[in-house]
């Protein structure tokens, strides 16, 4: 029996739908009756994004963060609903993976403009 089949061969694998662009912006996550955390990102897709926050979220848990960037000509302040799809502990901190919930489709555009800028 080959009880290693169930485990990733990665610690950071996940079930990403689209491209990332790594990046390092200063973010918030705000959590229903729960602390606001300052958070560093380690990526940005149209479907979710990676940040680092001091402790881990729960999977399931449901947040909204926020976060600037430049798309579009123009730096563009994003406050999306997101959910925590995973956590790992790197070095002092914690990777936490979100996926967003509910974009509109300008934003969603938005977004695959910054991940895809410069590609050609």
């Amino acid at each position: 029996m080959d009880s290693n089949r169930t485990f990733r061969a990665d610690a950071h694998g996940d079930d990403r739908r689209s491209p990332r662009r790594t990046c390092r912006l200063r973010a918030v996550v705000d959590v229903p009756g729960g602390p606001t955390l300052s958070a560093v990102t380690v990526d940005i897709g149209r479907d979710g994004m990676a940040i680092l926050l001091p402790c881990p979220l729960p999977d399931g848990t449901t947040c909204r963060v926020g976060f600037s960037l430049f798309s579009g000509g123009a730096v563009q302040r994003l406050d999306l609903n997101a959910r925590a799809t995973n956590s790992v502990f790197v070095h002092a901190d914690v990777r936490v993976g979100l996926a967003f919930t509910g974009v509109l489709p300008s934003t969603n555009a938005l977004l695959a403009e910054f991940v895809n800028y410069g590609k050609r």
